[in-house]
């Protein structure tokens, strides 16, 4: 999610953050496994200023905090928004720990800080996925809501053709919707991936759809968009342990009347040691204004790779 950031955010074994990424994006995993999605964790909050009614006005911070939680996640795992196609290996882990800080158009800040995802290779087409991150945002502190969520490589990639996978991810009302920290409702991400290598160069295009359920507010039902995504993201191989990223992406308005978002990410992939990498990324929104946001986004993880231990005994 990988989204969204997501992974979402939209920000996770999805993006060009992880492994076989991410993708993620990254996811989001290698070569670009979120980055989040995926899915959403990812979660790219923070990207727009919400209206209120009068009546809420009262409550304003508490609303502001909550709704601005329900922005595009990234659904894929870090460090970047695009997710990509190689799922984990089968009967093995990959585990990113880290952290992102974002900042809105407006300048309200958020952090996910620790944030974890979870990737789990079922077979050699397919993985599984959960995240979670702890949020700050608006003077409170708290579990976010989490995703679950799975890959499926349609086409694996050959010397003539490009890898094709699709995924799905479920946000959890894990959140607590009272202190800002959660939206109180499942929405249902659903992307599909493509990625072609060349060498050192290696191009990965995302196109998603997020069904996002309108939350209810002081009794009072909030108007939302359903949202689209469209990135593409690049990596270079610049060393044995070293690959370079970047990516531009697109997201649809969740907020009736609000900017959509036109941003890019640059980062890094470095593996330290044979099943243990970091990866991180920086970017912002290319609106003139930083317009839709983000304003700033920031993302650094652990990523460590290890079998299942049902593999060690079989083997």
């Amino acid at each position: 999610m990988a989204a969204c950031g997501r992974a979402h955010h939209f920000d996770g074994g999805s993006g060009m953050g992880g492994g076989a990424a991410p993708a993620q994006p990254a996811n989001f995993g290698d070569a670009a496994h979120g980055a989040p999605p995926r899915g959403w964790a990812a979660l790219c909050a923070v990207r727009y200023q919400p209206r209120f009614d009068l009546e809420m006005k009262a409550n304003a911070g508490i609303v502001a905090a909550l709704l601005l939680t329900l922005a595009p996640r990234c659904f894929a795992p870090p460090p970047l928004v695009t997710g990509d196609v190689p799922t984990a290996d089968k009967e093995r882990f990959e585990w990113y720990v880290g952290g992102q800080y974002q900042k809105s158009e407006s300048g309200q800040p958020s952090r996910l800080l620790p944030f974890t995802e979870l990737v789990y290779g079922l077979t050699d087409r397919q993985e599984l996925t959960f995240e979670i991150a702890g949020l700050s945002l608006d003077h409170e502190y708290g579990v976010s809501d989490a995703v679950v969520g799975t890959k499926f490589v349609f086409l694996k990639e050959t010397r003539e053709w490009p890898g094709i996978a699709g995924s799905f991810e479920l946000k959890l009302p894990t959140g607590d919707e009272d202190r800002g920290l959660g939206s109180g409702e499942f929405d249902y991400d659903l992307r599909m991936r493509a990625q072609k290598s060349w060498a050192w160069f290696t191009a990965i295009c995302n196109v998603g759809y997020t069904f996002v359920t309108d939350p209810e507010i002081g009794g009072v039902k909030q108007n939302t968009e359903n949202v689209w995504l469209a990135s593409l993201a690049q990596e270079w191989q610049v060393g044995e342990r070293t690959a370079l990223l970047s990516e531009f992406y697109f997201v649809s308005r969740e907020e009736p009347g609000d900017p959509n978002q036109v941003a890019a990410n640059v980062g890094f992939k470095q593996r330290l040691l044979e099943n243990l990498s970091v990866h991180a990324a920086v970017g912002k929104s290319l609106r003139e204004g930083n317009r839709g946001g983000p304003d700033l986004r920031v993302y650094a993880v652990l990523k460590w790779e290890f079998d299942a231990p049902w593999r060690k005994r079989k083997e």
